[in-house]
């Protein structure tokens, strides 16, 4: 993965991942750290799509928690 974090970044993207409430603003979280991390390699970035595609779908028919 082209992309490495600083502690302070990872630090920050775990706050923003923390502080998402729902599955809309976690994805949405998720596609920026994916687009940071993959930077210009097409390749990650195509691999990282396909892992959230995937993420996305599951999330769409998990039923919902309690």
């Amino acid at each position: 993965m082209p992309g490495h974090l600083s502690k302070g970044q990872t630090a920050r993207w775990n706050r923003r991942l923390a502080e998402t409430t729902t599955n809309k603003a976690r994805a949405t979280a998720l596609w920026d750290l994916a687009r940071l991390l993959a930077g210009t390699d097409d390749k990650a970035w195509a691999d990282l799509v396909l892992l959230l595609q995937r993420w996305t779908t599951e999330q769409q028919v998990r039923p919902p928690s309690p």
